[in-house]
């Protein structure tokens, strides 16, 4: 009986004792890494998804509603853009289509014209808006 409980207690003893693990990469993987980063730092612009809630060639209009939304969604970054003779603005900065519905569903129930645009976005400005939308 002594036996089973000195081998029953070495066994708890064994297993109650930190383990370390070693992560060992190998040199093509750590220059596939280094790749894939360099890759990326050269882009600051990304495909990705943006909410369009406004076309308007009225830059007084524009700017109304700019501030009615900025009102309304103060958290949700925004962006406008003129493109002669329009003026456009822009809710969010995403890279999956279903998040960017999501904010698109949402605006719909002030700004029923909305649209979903494919659109280059920023890494900082996706991550601003992921925050943003988890929050809500």
């Amino acid at each position: 009986m002594a036996l089973v409980i000195a081998f029953i207690l070495f066994f708890a003893f064994d297993n109650a004792v930190a383990q370390k693990v070693i992560f060992v990469e190998t040199p093509d993987v750590q220059r596939a890494m280094e790749s894939y980063q360099n890759a990326f730092q050269k882009y600051d612009l990304i495909p990705g998804y943006r909410v369009q809630y406004l076309f308007t060639n009225d830059r007084r209009e524009m700017e109304r509603i700019e501030k009615d939304f900025r009102a309304e969604y103060d958290r949700v970054p925004t962006e406008w853009e003129h493109d002669p003779p329009y003026y456009k603005l822009y809710a969010g900065s995403f890279l999956s289509r279903t998040n960017a519905m999501r904010l698109l569903v949402r605006l719909r129930e002030n700004f029923p014209g909305a649209l979903l645009v494919h659109s280059s976005v920023s890494v900082k400005e996706v991550h601003a808006c992921r925050k943003t939308m988890q929050e809500w």
